[in-house]
């Protein structure tokens, strides 16, 4: 059971954003490690308005704020020029204090990755495949648009994530799939080396090894983590349950990925995939993100697998029930969570059919591309209109 997550007052009700516009600070829908994101609503001239995340940062001490602050406000400047899909819009930043910064960010209503892989394991099932791969090419889509982002001025700034975790991809109740906090996280640990540590050892199962050792992260790092992540829906974690710390640190630092003795089987093109992705050195993995998601799409789409919205939509419904439960108890680290109490009743499992069945599966995945194959997550069902909220 998850430590109850603390209640925190918002530090003011309003925000003047300047030329008519604020934002009204509501209750608390998340709380990380150095952050706590609360539901806001973005008001404009004429009545106009919209609901936002307002996530507000620690207090900062004195010797490190000025470090932090210029972090935090050149990867939030980066990220606003963002405009993808597959991203987290970035509205807003500012200080509350001299040293209190925050962000207003779009609105993003579901689970995280994080919760949902969660709710499956919990539930003893397995990540369906189709799903996985439907949401590995959204992420890597995210990935690549913002590497292509311009700003303002017209400049390619070259955009990566650099700490990319499961926390950090939002599964909407709408069945879009979105990544948040481009180069946040990493700007709001640039100066306590006690808070670094305790924030690296939480994204440990996804870093890749150079970002591990302190370099800076680029475009192959992101297609490392990302590939992790992937590996994680589809064949299990990268490090073994009783790892300690120490090790993991030590392990995610080498490259290493944890590899089981039983572990299901894949179709080979996304097995090579999956090898290339995660490979220890950066030369040796996609240049790219696009180029990962090129591989990703031309998978899925062998295997009939095209537009997941809405089997992502009846997944999560049937994970979480209507429109998901809310759980005081549990921490989040930037998912939103809406009311319900609809008792979760699981996720469609295909995968048992495609284990041991590694060249069925090839030929099937061939004949896809000229006949078309079923979607392997079944759409149909009660739950399907929960998840159209």
């Amino acid at each position: 059971m998850a430590r109850p997550t603390p209640l925190i007052p918002p530090p003011r009700d309003d925000i003047p954003l300047g030329e008519g516009r604020s934002v009204k600070i509501g209750v608390q829908v998340g709380r990380g490690g150095m952050a706590t994101v609360y539901r806001g609503l973005l008001e404009g001239p004429f009545g106009m308005a919209r609901a936002v995340a307002v996530k507000v940062f620690d207090v900062m001490a004195s010797d490190e704020c000025e470090v932090v602050l210029a972090a935090l406000a050149m990867a939030s400047q980066r990220a606003a020029c963002v405009r993808h899909p597959n991203v987290v819009r970035v509205e807003d930043f500012g200080l509350l204090g001299p040293a209190q910064p925050y962000l207003v960010e779009e609105l993003v209503e579901g689970r995280s990755l994080a919760r949902f892989s969660g709710q499956v394991v919990r539930q003893r099932e397995r990540f369906p495949l189709d799903l996985g791969l439907f949401i590995g090419a959204e992420v890597a889509e995210a990935l690549a648009g913002a590497r292509l982002a311009s700003s303002p001025e017209g400049m390619r700034l070259g955009v990566v994530h650099g700490e990319l975790s499961a926390c950090d991809v939002l599964l909407s109740w709408h069945g879009e799939v979105k990544v948040g906090d481009f180069g946040i996280t990493a700007a709001a640990r640039a100066g306590s080396s006690v808070r670094s540590v305790r924030s690296l050892t939480r994204r440990l199962r996804a870093l890749a090894p150079e970002v591990a050792r302190g370099k800076p992260g680029d475009a192959r790092s992101d297609v490392f983590s990302l590939g992790v992540l992937l590996r994680e829906m589809l064949v299990g974690p990268r490090f073994p349950a009783f790892v300690s710390d120490a090790e993991a640190l030590a392990w995610a630092r080498d490259g290493v990925v944890h590899q089981s003795m039983f572990e299901p089987r894949l179709p080979q093109p996304l097995q090579g995939i999956l090898t290339r992705a995660v490979e220890r050195e950066p030369s040796h993995r996609y240049p790219h993100a696009g180029a990962l998601a090129y591989e990703l799409r031309r998978v899925a789409l062998a295997m009939g697998v095209g537009d997941g919205r809405a089997f992502l939509r009846t997944a999560l419904a049937r994970a979480f029930g209507d429109q998901g439960k809310n759980d005081p108890d549990e921490e989040v680290t930037g998912e939103l969570r809406m009311p319900g109490t609809r008792r979760p009743s699981g996720v469609v499992d295909r995968f048992a059919r495609l284990r041991g069945e590694e060249e069925a599966i090839e030929e099937e995945a061939i004949a896809g591309l000229e006949s078309g194959t079923v979607l392997i997550a079944d759409p149909s069902g009660e739950d399907d209109e929960a998840g159209e909220g």
